[in-house]
Parts: C-alpha cells; sequence; structure tokens
C-alpha cells in the first residue's frame, strides 16, 4: 500500500475534483437532461432510457468531491461540494415536479415501484460501487467509472422523489428518498475512506481518523435500520408465496392444479385470491385455509379459492381448458380492477376498500357457478 500511495498524484487528484466537483453551467445543463431522460425512463418504463441517464451521472462528482472533502478535512471543499450537490437535487426534484404535473400519465410504473423499497442490497452496492469508483478516480481509471455510474443510479431516485411529491404520495416520496440518502451518504464516506488509505489526508492527526471512521460507522448503522426493515419485509413477502402455494397444494386433493394466485402483502388482514382447477370441490376450503396459512405465517390472512371442478375421466385437460377459458375473461376483468383501485389508493395515498376488491371475486364465482 505504501508504494501504490507514492505512485498517486495526489495534488492532481485535488485539483480534477475541485474542478468537477464544484457549480458550474455545464453541470446545471447535465441534471436537467440527466432529469428529463430518467423520468422518460421511468413513465415509458424503459430500462435501456434509464442507463442512458445513469450514464450522465452529474451527481457523481459532488459525492465524490464531498467524500475527499471529508477526507482531506478540507471544509471549503466539503461546502463547495455539498452545495453543488443540494442545488442539483434540488433542480432534478423541482423539474420532475414541473414535468410530472404537466405529464397525462402519473401511472406509477415498476421502474418507479423499484425505487420506492430500498433494502440492505442497496447499501451493499452503493458500498462497493463506492470503493470501485474511488479507485478508479485515483488509479485513472477512467472506464470503471461508467458501470459505477450505471450501478449506483443517483438520478432515478431522485425523480421518483418528484413523483412521490407531484402526486401526495408519501410511500413513493420517502422510499425513494431514503434510497438516495443512502447512495449518496455511502459513497461520499466509503470514498473518504478509500481517499484516506491512499495517503489523502495524511497531515491529519489519529483523532481525526478516529473520528471519520466513527462517522462512516455511525452513518452506515443509522441507515441499515430501515432498509434492513425492507428487506425482511421482502423475505416475508417471498416466504409467504411459497408457503400459499404449499398450502394449496396440501388442500386439495390428488390431481388438482393451482392456476391463478395473488397475494396482497399490504392488506391486513394479508389477502389470497386463488383458482384451483380440482377434481372435487371441497367445502370449507377457504376457512381451512386460513387456519392453514395463519399458523405457517403467524398473522390474520384473507382467503378465498374459486374451485373449478374437472372431471378425471378422459377428456380432463380438455374440461380444464374450457373452464379457464370461461373464467379467463372475469379474471382478467377483476385482475385489472384490483389492479386500478390499488394503484389510484397508492397515488392518492388511500388504503383500498376490501368491499371494492371482493367485487372482483365475485364476478369470478358468478361466471364459474354451473
Amino acid at each position: 500500500m505504501a508504494k501504490a500511495t507514492e505512485s498517486v498524484d495526489h495534488d492532481g487528484i485535488l485539483r480534477q475534483i475541485a474542478e468537477e466537483a464544484g457549480w458550474s453551467g455545464r453541470y446545471a445543463f447535465l441534471i436537467v437532461i440527466s432529469a428529463a431522460i430518467s423520468l422518460l425512463g421511468l413513465l415509458m418504463p424503459s430500462v435501456a432510457v434509464l442507463i442512458g441517464a445513469m450514464l450522465l451521472s452529474p451527481l457523481m462528482m459532488p459525492i465524490i468531491g464531498l467524500g475527499f472533502g471529508i477526507a482531506t478535512l478540507d471544509f471549503h471543499e466539503i461546502r463547495r461540494a455539498a452545495t453543488a450537490l443540494m442545488l442539483g437535487a434540488a433542480i432534478a426534484v423541482a423539474l420532475s415536479v414541473v414535468l410530472i404535473l404537466l405529464s397525462p400519465v402519473q401511472t406509477i410504473t415498476s421502474e418507479i415501484a423499484g425505487r420506492t423499497q430500498p433494502t440492505l442490497f442497496d447499501l451493499l452496492v452503493a458500498l462497493l460501487s463506492a470503493i470501485a469508483g474511488g479507485y478508479a478516480l485515483i488509479r485513472g481509471r477512467g472506464g470503471t467509472v461508467v458501470g459505477v455510474a450505471i450501478a449506483i443510479a443517483l438520478m432515478p431516485p431522485l425523480v421518483v422523489v418528484g413523483f412521490g411529491i407531484a402526486t401526495w404520495n408519501w410511500v413513493v416520496f420517502s422510499g425513494a428518498l431514503l434510497l438516495f440518502l443512502t447512495n449518496a451518504i455511502t459513497i461520499a464516506l466509503t470514498a473518504a475512506l478509500v481517499a484516506r488509505c491512499y495517503g489523502f489526508g495524511s497531515h491529519l492527526s489519529p483523532h481525526h481518523t478516529g473520528w471519520q471512521l466513527v462517522l462512516f460507522a455511525v452513518a452506515i448503522g443509522v441507515l441499515s435500520i430501515p432498509l434492513g426493515a425492507g428487506l425482511r419485509r421482502i423475505a416475508f413477502e417471498a416466504v409467504a408465496q411459497r408457503q400459499v402455494r404449499d398450502a394449496l397444494g396440501e388442500d386439495f386433493p390428488p390431481g388438482a392444479r393451482l392456476s391463478q394466485v395473488e397475494i396482497d402483502h399490504g392488506a391486513n388482514p394479508v389477502r389470497v385470491r386463488a383458482v384451483m382447477l380440482t377434481p372435487r370441490i371441497e367445502p370449507g376450503a377457504d376457512r381451512k385455509l386460513a387456519a392453514d396459512l395463519r399458523q405457517r405465517l403467524s398473522r390474520p390472512v384473507d382467503v378465498h379459492v374459486d374451485q373449478v371442478r374437472i372431471s378425471p375421466e378422459t377428456g380432463a385437460v380438455e374440461a380444464a381448458q374450457i373452464a379457464r377459458a370461461g373464467n379467463g375473461d372475469a379474471l382478467r376483468v377483476a385482475r385489472e380492477r384490483d389492479r386500478a383501485i390499488a394503484d389510484v389508493a397508492l397515488i392518492a395515498g388511500i388504503p383500498v376498500s376490501s368491499v371494492q376488491l371482493d367485487s372482483a371475486a365475485r364476478t369470478i364465482r358468478a361466471t364459474a357457478a354451473p
């Protein structure tokens, strides 16, 4: 490490950061372009368009500059980089709010929803990407920075913050803001540690180094609390999906097949809706499944299974296909209605009425009835 430190042009790197980490007209222009492209990619939705916005990555250098300022305790550079970062973030959010209000499309797409539930994995990605980005900057590996910019994705979460403000949706706003803060704070502090490892801030005392390590540990610890909760929630949903399918398979006779299943983890109690193709109708299946899943998941569950009887004799496959075809239109309408209600509720920030959602299930039952 000593030889690697000696080969680093400390003054040249600090000059480069000073030139690129502050406020400038070019920086403001890239913020506007990157935010607009990100918004289009989120609303379309298109991963390719989002990657194009990530490649611009105008926020990366102010964050890196903030990290190097912390590493050397250069308070002038810290203020300069922090000012550029906050102004850039404010412009991106304000532009997103205006464009969303003018846009006829205000639907929560899959790309928007994917940036509202950060977990510890996002923290780990930011940590590793910051190490790679700091190393690339110090060692002059410019090509690596492109991959780091795509991995971290700073601008899309900011645009989603603007979407949450424009649609008055606290869930979207808070989740995207947490993701952006996780990325920004982790990148800055990790870049500071990488810089110290390469000899930046060598004039500082061990006391200063200790405070820098404490700052890093406290920040990561505070961020880990909500991110850990998000990871536990996702893990529970994965387990619940498997448990629901296992319970449905065990509580119906041999030859029964699961056609459709939907689980609403946000409802209280958890709502499970399924369509089962079965050679024998099981009376009281909903009640039995609810008790079984309540024990498996350790929380109350509202279950309704639409049972479609199929014949085990010759032609069972054709009968099943006919039953599924006859039930398909109603099921599709019910699913679209549920999704529309859920989307409107998420945008409006209000809970969904269980009566509204249960009307879709009644539609399916009426269609499947002989």
